[in-house]
């Protein structure tokens, strides 16, 4: 199989799952981006500058549907689908993800506050489409 290189857009650690997945699928990643620009000028620049190194695809978790458009405007474009729940005690999301160490994580927030878990689905291949509905018309 010929891998395919790709990005990865997202700060956090991959999980064994997530990274078992993407050697099944053939994808090798070759570059970490941990956070996109957000003004369309540079965020084009730097998706120019990804084709040039040899970027094939992008991989990432959640974006907003801006920069997801804009990412699958230029390349194949893969989400990683994640369920999310929420604790109220970090032992109980300790407890939860050790009963599925390789595809689920957490993210303790401040005192409080509810801890956010997640585990990893699958990978979803995003396209972007826009449509739009007149929603007012003068007359």
């Amino acid at each position: 199989m010929v891998e395919k290189k790709v990005a990865y857009v997202g700060r956090h650690r991959l999980l064994s799952l997530q990274d078992r997945a993407l050697s099944e699928l053939g994808f090798s990643i070759v570059k970490t981006v941990e956070n996109l620009p957000t003004d369309p000028r540079e965020l084009n620049t730097l998706l120019d500058q990804l084709k040039e190194e040899g970027i094939e695809a992008i991989i990432t978790v959640a974006l907003p549907p801006n920069l997801l458009a804009m990412l699958s405007s230029k390349f194949p474009l893969y989400v990683f689908e994640m369920r999310s729940t929420t604790f109220s005690s970090l032992e109980d999301a300790e407890r939860w993800a050790s009963e599925k160490p390789e595809a689920r994580t957490y993210l303790s927030g401040r005192a409080g506050e509810p801890i956010r878990a997640m585990e990893f689905m699958g990978i979803n291949k995003v396209k972007v489409t826009i449509t739009s509905e007149k929603v007012y018309e003068v007359s």
